[in-house]
Order: C-alpha cells, then structure tokens, then sequence
C-alpha cells in the first residue's frame, strides 16, 4: 500500500504544469550558475598566472635591492576551482597583498572594488540558487499538501477507504521528496559531466568528496523546507493561510536572522576601526624612527676617530651595524605591528564566530557557511591566507635587509649590485585539509538533521490528529 502512495504522489506530480515550470527554470538556472562559475575560475586562473609573471618581471628589473625592498613582492590568492559552485566571500575580500620592509601586508583589490556594480547584484553561483530559489519551490511543492487535499475533499475519499493515516503521511513524504529532488538531481548531474569535460578543470579526488558534500547540504537544505512545508500544511485550515505562513518564515530565515545576527554581534562585542589600528602604527612608527635616526648619529660620533685613520675598517663596521640596526628596526616594527594585529584578529574573530553562532539557527546561514567551508571561499580560508602573508614578512623583510646591507654602495661610486632572486623566500600557502573542513561543518549538518527530525515528527503527529471535514 505504501507503494501505491508513493507512486500516486509522484506521477500526480510530475504530471503537474507546476513540476515542469519547477524542473525546467531549475535546469536552467543549474546550468548557468555553474556554468558562469567556471568561466569566471578560468579568468581568475589567467589573471592569477599573469599576475605572478608580472610581478617577477618588476622584482627582477629593481635597480637595486633597497628599490626591491621598498617596492615589495605581490602575493595574489590562488582561485579555488569548486569556487564556481560556491563563491562564497572571495569577491568580496581582496585578493593580492603587498609585502614590503615598511608597512604590515593587508588584501586589496577585490572584485568589488575593481567594478562597484558586482556589490548590488551578488555573484550567482549554485549556493545561491539552491538557497534562494529551490526553498522556494520546496514551500510551492508541500504548502497544500494536505490542506490542499482537505479542501478538494480528496483527502477524505482516500481516509474512507482505510487507508492508515501514518502510511498515507509516509507515501506522502517520500513521493513528493523524490518528486522535489528530480528537477535538482538532473540539472546536477549535468553539471558534473561539464565539470568533467570543459578543458583546463581538474578537481582532486579531495575536491569531489567536497563536491559530494556540498551536494548532500544542498539535499538537506531542502529537506528542511520540505518538511517544514509538510508540518504548516498540515497544521492550518486553508491552503492561502498555509502559503503565507511558509512565506513568512521563510524570509525570517532566509533574509532578517543573518543580517540581525551581524548587527547584534557588532552591538555585542564592539572593535576598534582599521583606521584605529593604521594610526596606532603609524604613530609607533614614527616614535621609533626618530630613535633611530639618534641611535646612528651617536653611533657616527663614537666612530668618528675611526673613520679618519682606517677608512676601510671604518666601512665594514659601519655595514655590520647598519645591518644589525636595521634587522633590530624591523624587528621591532613587525613585533608591534603583530601584536596589535593579534590583538584586532582577536576582536573581529570573536565578534565574527558570535555572528556566525547567532545566524546558525538559520538554515539558510547553516547552508552558506558549509559550502564555503567545503569550497574554500569562506571567511576562514580567507583568514588562513591573511595569516600566511603575515607570516611570511618577516621573512622577506629579513632577506630584503640582508641584501640591502650587503650591497650597499659606501663608495659612492653610483654602481648597485643586480638584483637575483634565486634565494629570495617563496611564500607558501597549504589550503585546508577536508577534515578540518568537516569538523567545522558538524555543527551545520546537525543542525539540518535535527530540524528535519523536528518538522517532521510535527507534520507526522499533526496529521494523524488531522481533522479531515
């Protein structure tokens, strides 16, 4: 009997001008999301290729390493490739720092920057349409459910034939579950067959596992609003108060709890400005310059005697201390500039994880937050990056004054050694592991499960007490 539900809820469904207009705007919208997706990752792979190339170009035609030193060396953020299913906040942040001996690296240059309009339309990419526009479907598919059936009396005909009301809610949800998911298996499955054909994509075997699993948030994502679509239904007396009561909470869910979570973070847990911090490093660096600027002419005073009797025993002292003065200036430079960065990433990330704690209840936030996870876009991907710049300043900084120093015309014979960058550190940078992707994510796939098991069981216990008149 069970059977016979099931396959009578899914070919009444499929049958429906609804489920054709669902699956074909679905297919459609699918295709071009990914689509679009991967065409933007092979641009920013381009750019990415030349950016690199053109910044070893200018390293490598500095007039001396003090200029090298001064300029900096560009680090870009390498695209992600499942970035063309989530973008997640890779075009809202920036995407190439500056490393140099003077100022502490920060991303710029984002695509929000380079073109303003891309902030007011959004990027649209498969998240967004799963989360947008399928629960929006889901609600279409399951808000007459079963009032819907009341009203056209067939509900009453089918539970005069003892039909058992837990077997008939059953048939119910597992046809019109399938019945949802068909217009979002076909269009994935395409999907995938592009991924696999259009040249220059390759995903690890890593990168489809988290494929899978942002697939598997999407399914139940749905499932949620599918069963919270099932429970309204089958708990109001008409088909237009069911609507509106999915609509309702669909926009509390979808659109005010993640932008009521930020403000109330910002609220709860206030930080300093950026401009804040900036000031308080410029102010440290001033401070510290004019010691130095002291600490060489006293130097110059004690040596002065030196300088006139042994004029080149006088030079490699001086380059020694130089060296060793501007090793010590840096050092103090990074060492105050880390601290307040420490102390500012403090600050941001725990308003952020506030933030993101408070948006969770939200299936919606749950969603965005997972398949960044999984796609390597999101915040904390973005934050490890920021991080392995920083680390890798002090680094360069260290490299750029030893060469400076060693190459430093005392002469003044105008001649500079050429520059080569043969020994010039790398900055590396190791994405995420999937498991500590994963772990981060329980939390959101929980979530799911526990709202799924709550709406559920509602719809299952509303429905036997159903009043069918």
């Amino acid at each position: 009997m069970l059977k016979d539900i099931i396959k009578k809820e899914i070919l009444e469904t499929i049958t429906s001008a609804k489920f054709v207009f669902t699956f074909l705007l679905c297919a459609i919208l699918i295709l071009l999301s990914v689509y679009t997706g991967i065409v933007n990752y092979r641009a920013d792979q381009k750019e990415f290729s030349a950016a690199v190339a053109l910044n070893k170009k200018n390293l490598e035609s500095q007039s001396s390493y003090q200029a090298l030193a001064g300029l900096g060396t560009k680090i870009n953020k390498p695209p992600q490739v499942l970035g063309a299913i989530s973008t997640g906040v890779n075009e809202a942040v920036g995407r190439v720092a500056t490393v140099n001996i003077a100022y502490d690296p920060s991303l710029v240059d984002s695509k929000y920057e380079s073109n303003p309009v891309f902030s007011v339309f959004g990027a649209l990419d498969l998240t967004f349409i799963v989360k947008i526009v399928l629960s929006l479907f889901a609600i279409l598919f399951t808000y007459d459910a079963i009032v819907g059936e009341k009203e056209k009396g067939t509900l009453k005909l089918t539970l005069s034939n003892r039909v058992p009301r837990d077997r008939l809610i059953l048939g119910k949800v597992i046809g019109g579950f399938i019945s949802l998911l068909i217009p979002l298996i076909i269009p994935l499955i395409l999907s995938l067959l592009i991924l696999l054909v259009y040249p220059n994509i390759s995903l690890a075997g890593q990168d489809w596992l988290r494929l899978l699993l942002m697939f598997l948030m999407f399914f139940l994502y749905l499932s949620v609003f599918f069963t919270l679509g099932l429970l309204v239904s089958a708990r109001t007396s008409k088909s237009s108060t069911s609507f509106l009561v999915l609509l309702f909470i669909w926009v509390i869910f979808v659109t005010i709890i993640p932008k009521l979570s930020v403000m109330s973070a910002g609220r709860l847990k206030p930080i300093p400005s950026v401009h804040e911090i900036t000031a308080k490093k410029d102010a440290f660096l001033q401070q510290i310059q004019g010691g130095a600027q002291k600490q060489v002419m006293d130097w110059a005073k004690e040596n002065s005697a030196m300088a006139a009797k042994d004029q080149k025993g006088y030079q490699e002292k001086l380059r020694k201390f130089l060296e060793d003065w501007q090793q010590d200036l840096t050092s103090k430079i990074d060492e105050n500039n880390a601290a307040l960065e420490r102390d500012y990433q403090a600050k941001k990330k725990s308003q952020e994880r506030l933030a993101i704690n408070i948006s969770r209840i939200s299936p919606a936030s749950a969603l965005t937050f997972s398949t960044m996870s999984f796609a390597r876009t999101g915040l904390d991907e973005h934050e490890r990056f920021l991080a392995s710049i920083r680390a890798y300043k002090p680094i360069f900084t260290k490299w750029a004054s030893a060469k400076m120093m060693r190459t430093f015309d005392f002469s003044g014979s105008g001649q500079t050694a050429k520059v080569v960058l043969d020994d010039m550190p790398q900055h590396k940078f190791e994405p995420e592991t999937l498991s500590k992707s994963l772990a981060r994510t329980i939390p959101d796939f929980g979530l799911m499960l526990f709202l799924i098991i709550v709406f559920f069981a509602g719809a299952y216990v509303s429905f036997l007490k159903f009043d069918v008149r």
